[in-house]
């Protein structure tokens, strides 16, 4: 097979790979792995936006496989090197907790309608409208998800906002699972392509992967959701944790009864990186960074994954540090 030439555009993953290795790879290894981490379909997906390194090394084209295997390194695993996965002790679940600890006031159960640009920053419209409330800032950063960021927008970054619009999303939930006495496979869970008939996308063998304190229970966790796939997400919760257990009977051979399970669901949380979502987050920056202490920051625009969020939230407060400090500022 002749060299790919030159990859200056974006493409989609599942099309480049489908192209150069066969619709195999894709449906048994890409898609299965694209799904797990965004709830989304391979041939949908941004190469640049999803695999930003494989697509630099593509950029004076090449082989596929010498440039995926320059950005995987020698891709072979090295056990001395450490565990694959880390965490938190006690959990991940402890971060938010101390961010909002570290806080001097936190408002949860509030919600934001508009914000509306004023003389010396921002308004924000809070509550229902029979029972508005205001809230004054100097500045604002908005992390949500791309659909209520864009109605939040409408107002003081238009062009965003119509940007923003265009971002589709995908709905998920998590099921998870307590067992007394199960027999899970060696590992750390299970991704399942979007061609195999399974509601569950991906699985988690969570007191496998994490070190936690499980008191001999076994933890698992299941996703449920892919983007344009809602029927499983309607079945009420005990509908859904039975469906995923009979995924699990025929995923992983799972027969074991639970005693406890959780069902968590996200809806519309997962933004869909489609081809041309680098150029589009550039466009919405540009858009926001005209309005002074404003900005944006979430899975929307950088990763979906938690290192990538706070990076990206660390972006947005240096920036607006940065113009309250040109405005002689300090934030309130």
């Amino acid at each position: 097979m002749a060299p790919l030439r030159p990859l200056t555009e974006d493409v989609a993953v599942g099309a480049l790979v489908r192209a150069r290795l066969g619709d195999e790879v894709v449906d048994r290894l890409v898609d299965p792995l694209l799904g797990g981490v965004y709830a989304g379909l391979a041939d949908r997906l941004s190469l640049r936006a999803t695999m930003p390194a494989l697509a630099a090394c593509l950029l004076e084209g090449g082989s596929l496989v010498h440039a995926a295997r320059a950005v995987a390194g020698t891709g072979t695993y090295d056990a001395s090197a450490g565990p694959v996965f880390a965490s938190l002790r006690g959990g991940v679940g402890r971060l938010p907790i101390a961010v909002a600890a570290s806080l001097t006031d936190v408002r949860t159960g509030v919600t934001v309608r508009a914000i509306e640009r004023t003389p010396t920053g921002f308004r924000l419209i809070t509550g229902s409208v029979p029972d508005a409330g205001a809230l004054d800032a100097d500045a604002v950063i908005v992390a949500v998800p791309a659909p209520k960021a864009a109605r939040l927008l409408r107002d003081a970054a238009p062009s965003a906002a119509a940007e923003l619009a265009g971002v589709e999303t995908a709905s998920m939930a998590i099921v998870t699972f307590a067992f007394r006495d199960a027999d899970l496979p060696a590992g750390s869970g299970v991704l399942v392509g979007s061609r195999e008939g399974a509601a569950v996308k991906a699985t988690t063998f969570s007191s496998q992967k994490w070190p936690m304190a499980t008191d001999g229970l076994t933890i698992l966790r299941a996703s449920v959701g892919r983007v344009g796939e809602v029927d499983a997400l309607q079945r009420d919760d005990t509908e859904l944790a039975a469906l995923v257990r009979r995924d699990l009977r025929a995923l992983i051979g799972l027969v074991a009864e639970p005693i406890d399970t959780v069902v968590t669901r996200w809806g519309g949380g997962l933004p869909q990186y489609a081809v041309g979502h680098v150029e589009k987050v550039a466009r919405i920056r540009s858009a926001v960074a005209r309005v002074p202490g404003l900005a944006v920051a979430g899975a929307t625009y950088d990763g979906v994954g938690i290192p990538a969020t706070i990076a990206s939230a660390r972006t947005a407060v240096d920036r607006v540090l940065a113009d309250l400090a040109n405005r002689g500022e300090s934030p309130t």
